[in-house]
């Protein structure tokens, strides 16, 4: 099992065909919300989301024969996963300093994965990273 670190929270990578996904549990934790939080902004704004584009809602036969038994907790009669674009519109009203640098961490690091890089192409990035750090060094 993939472990991701966003805002310092260890949580496990979640796949479902493909796509990765988050629960309300996991947004509440690396947005440091009280439990519930998400959960709650989510049933305010139910209709404003599309099933199976934003969420999907899932009975406890399809969590476990897909895997997903790590993303709830034992014995779930069912769950909500989000998509990337159920996330961002879930967490548009966090607007404090916080919800910012967790959402761009997010989008960036768990929701947009790369490609993993040749031995050549990491080469480049480390040699790159080297000249920009010499050019700082060099201007202070």
């Amino acid at each position: 099992m993939n472990i991701v670190t966003i805002n310092n929270k260890q949580f496990p990578v979640i796949e479902y065909r493909g796509q990765r996904v988050v629960t309300f549990a996991i947004i509440d934790d690396v947005h440091q919300r009280p439990e519930g939080t998400a959960r709650a902004a989510f049933n305010r704004n139910r209709s404003h989301f599309i099933e199976g584009v934003d969420f999907l809602e899932m009975t406890a036969d399809v969590i476990r024969t897909e895997s997903l038994s790590d993303a709830f907790a034992a014995r779930t009669a069912k769950g909500i996963i989000l998509f990337e674009s159920g996330y961002l519109m879930l967490t548009k009203p966090f607007n404090d300093a916080l919800a910012w640098q967790v959402q761009r961490e997010l989008v960036n690091s768990y929701f947009r994965t790369h490609a993993p890089l040749t031995e050549m192409e990491m080469i480049a990035a480390m040699a790159a990273d080297a000249v920009r750090q010499q050019k700082r060094l060099s201007h202070v």
